[in-house]
């Protein structure tokens, strides 16, 4: 396939007096977009950025942020977008290791900015609907040209890796998700308001309208959920691009309300498993036919969608046409059966982690991306995750997937929410411990839920014990990140 370039693509498709991107209650053109993008351009030549530059961008979803990704890239330059409530410590890091000509940030930043202060780069600030200010950009090392983005990810190990993203990676991942997904694009307007530090947010509800040309209502944030379900209905979205903890808020507004959108007909959700209950509440509540998809940071981010058509029940849909995969034991080696570790490769698949080659090595080989999921593909390329290898507990050499553990203690009628966890013991090797968060109004006990499992799991997936708590560590997209309930339950143990 013939390199294509986002901007290139985006000028193409935007270069008209049409309304491409709601706002605030207003409605922009394609033309005004890439005007303000031209004068991004002339404001980054001025400063000295030129291609292989990067741009650390700190900003809220906005037409000024689609504006410098696209001037930006006009440059030949690429955008890393960090999440600016991760702390000082964390994006200092995170800044350190892209070693960007600037640092782009929001004007709320500007009472952080002291910490800050010690990074050799400038750090300029952005108005959501405005165009950079005069600066110096600090002079760095140059990389590819084709690279576009680069994306922040713990992944399973918690330190953050910088995922680098071509042009032709995001670009094939959209085609063919749009394939699989919703062929009548023409006809929709995409719901932009997850955070653009993360891949599905940014690539899927940010980038693929502009690429495919059609609109996108963008909302700097998600909450207060009011002011998104007026953009919702004001702006006339057919499709929301959402996680879970998003569905749930605007079915808690339209099991009180009433509401229902009025030109919505589709949700799009990755970022976290979408359980049955919530699926069942969002077509019941909301009237809306909800596509599940699974993706990564490394793949651009989509790996399989549910087809508008229809998918088998309890599958994340078929992986996308262009990608191949390959199945491994955890040792590496080929899997026997329709179950093991995924290995995939395709035009959307990055081929590297940022300035990291070590664990490039350990992630990336011969042109495989091993993603660390635990995964059954049928014959349709249907994949069904079974789960996170770091988040599989070994009890007396057995498997247990958390998925059905929690499973289990979701369908107690006192249970609102469950994790479960491997938590290290030198006999077995691992135990369960599970956490449950509890519907309002309602007490139980340990030992009552354990009895609960005991009766509908074998004895080796039963937990030993289950904490009450009020919510769980999640990340950005609201997803609960075992990791961290694991490494809260060794260091109390430690302390024990």
């Amino acid at each position: 396939m013939e390199k294509m370039r986002m901007d290139e693509i985006i000028a193409r498709n935007w270069s008209n007096a049409k309304n491409m991107l709601w706002y605030e209650g207003e409605w922009w053109t394609g033309e005004r977009v890439l005007a303000l993008a031209e004068e991004n351009v002339k404001a980054l030549k001025a400063a000295g950025f030129g291609a292989g530059d990067r741009v650390v961008a700190m900003l809220p979803n906005s037409p000024a942020f689609q504006a410098l990704c696209i001037a930006v890239w006009k440059l030949h330059g690429a955008v890393a977008t960090l999440n600016a409530l991760a702390g000082p410590q964390a994006i200092a890091a995170q800044v350190q290791h892209t070693m960007p000509a600037v640092i782009v940030a929001a004007p709320a930043m500007k009472a952080h900015a002291a910490a800050f202060a010690a990074l050799p780069m400038p750090m300029v600030f952005l108005e959501n609907t405005g165009s950079l200010p005069e600066f110096k950009a600090m002079p760095t090392f140059k990389t590819d040209e084709d690279m576009a983005m680069i994306f922040y990810t713990s992944g399973t190990t918690g330190t953050p890796k910088g995922v680098p993203i071509t042009h032709m990676n995001i670009i094939t991942d959209m085609i063919q998700a749009l394939k699989q997904v919703l062929p009548d694009v023409e006809a929709h307007n995409l719901l932009n308001v997850l955070p653009n530090f993360h891949t599905l947010g940014c690539c899927l509800a940010g980038f693929m309208p502009m690429l495919a040309g059609i609109p996108e209502t963008i909302r700097s944030n998600f909450l207060p959920v009011d002011g998104t379900i007026r953009a919702i209905d004001e702006a006339g979205v057919t499709a929301l691009v959402a996680v879970p903890t998003l569905l749930h808020f605007l079915c808690g507004v339209a099991a009180k309300t009433g509401w229902r959108p009025r030109t919505a007909r589709y949700v799009i959700c990755g970022g976290d498993r979408l359980t049955k209950p919530l699926r069942e509440r969002v077509e019941k509540l909301l009237g809306l036919q909800i596509i599940e998809g699974y993706g990564l940071t490394e793949c651009s981010p989509i790996v399989s969608a549910q087809a508008f058509y229809g998918s088998p029940e309890g599958s994340v849909g078929p992986m996308l046409c262009d990608m191949e995969y390959k199945l491994c034991d955890l040792d590496g080696s080929p899997a026997t059966g329709d179950e093991g570790v995924l290995w995939i490769k395709g035009p959307n698949v990055a081929s590297e982690y940022f300035r990291a080659p070590e664990i490039t090595a350990e992630k990336f080989k011969d042109g495989w991306f091993n993603t660390g999921d635990m995964v059954r593909i049928d014959d349709k390329r249907n994949i069904f995750i079974e789960e996170r290898v770091s988040d599989l507990i070994i009890v007396g050499g057995f498997n247990v997937y958390p998925q059905e553990v929690e499973a289990v203690l979701n369908s107690n009628p006192k249970v609102k929410e469950s994790a479960a966890v491997g938590v290290a013991r030198t006999v077995t090797g691992q135990m369960v411990r599970a956490f449950v968060i509890l519907k309002e109004g309602v007490t139980t006990s340990s030992s009552e839920l354990v009895d609960w499992c005991r009766e509908r799991l074998p004895h080796y997936k039963v937990p030993r014990s289950i904490k009450t708590v009020t919510d769980f560590p999640r990340n950005a997209l609201g997803k609960v990140l075992r990791r961290k309930l694991r490494e809260e339950e060794d260091t109390s143990n430690h302390e024990e």
